[in-house]
């Protein structure tokens, strides 16, 4: 078991095999000149031949993307997902109908063109008022020809659950009474969840750090962007909020 390696997150535990993780990114790197996504396409054929190519050395291994970046999970990597960061995006031109290449250069970090690495910046910012918790722990793995590879803590997507947490009905009613009122843009019963996993003081925190410090973390919010960790602790596994 040598090559699984632990990250202590507040009692609990990120794993991740770097074996199983540098043979997957030897098999997809180099990545294509152009490497990012076709609007209206899913996937797209760069993501499928990459997909082919990993599940020939890891049968296991499931490859999601949105809008910014490409995800890779496998049991045999560990709790953890793999994200790699897409360069830009092909758009179509709707006079001509031909596919022109876009770089990505709206991300709110200290690299415009890279939503990883201002995820992973939000996530060190947050941990520096404490309230880290409420999004998925991420950390920085390599850089591969000029491209940062990231490790995130797994968050199943609420959309993927099979069953769903249920919160006390107090947490529901404040959590809907403040969704009323406008505090917060994301499914009201999620929140009503961190109440009763996080408590009110903090909740209160995270959401008036989201209204006047960071508005990006729940701009994008969805039940593909935010679920909930094994230990049923919710959590927002997608916080970099695309804009192109």
């Amino acid at each position: 078991m040598s090559d699984i390696y632990r990250s202590f997150i507040k009692g609990r535990i990120m794993t991740f095999n770097h074996n199983i993780i540098d043979k997957i990114l030897e098999e997809i790197f180099p990545l294509p000149e152009c490497f990012g996504i076709i609007e209206g396409v899913d996937p797209t054929t760069e993501i499928t031949n990459i997909t082919d190519k990993i599940r020939q050395i890891e049968p296991t291994v499931s490859l999601y993307h949105g809008a910014s970046k490409m995800v890779i999970s496998s049991p045999m990597i560990g709790n953890t997902v793999i994200k790699i960061p897409f360069n830009g995006f092909y758009e179509e031109d709707c006079e001509t109908g031909e596919l022109y290449w876009n770089d990505f250069c709206w991300a709110t970090g200290s690299d415009s063109s890279d939503y990883c690495l201002a995820e992973y910046e939000k996530y060190h910012r947050l941990k520096t008022y404490g309230l880290d918790c409420f999004v998925a722990k991420t950390l920085y793995y390599k850089t591969i020809d000029g491209i940062r590879i990231f490790l995130q803590e797994q968050v199943t997507p609420e959309n993927d659950l099979c069953s769903f947490y249920t919160p006390s009905q107090q947490s529901k009613n404040i959590a809907n009474k403040w969704y009323t009122e406008g505090k917060f843009n994301i499914e009201s019963e999620w929140i009503a969840n961190c109440l009763d996993k996080y408590g009110q003081s903090k909740v209160k925190r995270f959401l008036h750090y989201c209204k006047n410090i960071d508005l990006d973390i729940l701009e994008d919010a969805h039940d593909s962007n935010f679920g909930y960790r094994a230990n049923g602790t919710p959590a927002i596994l997608d916080y970099s909020n695309f804009l192109d």
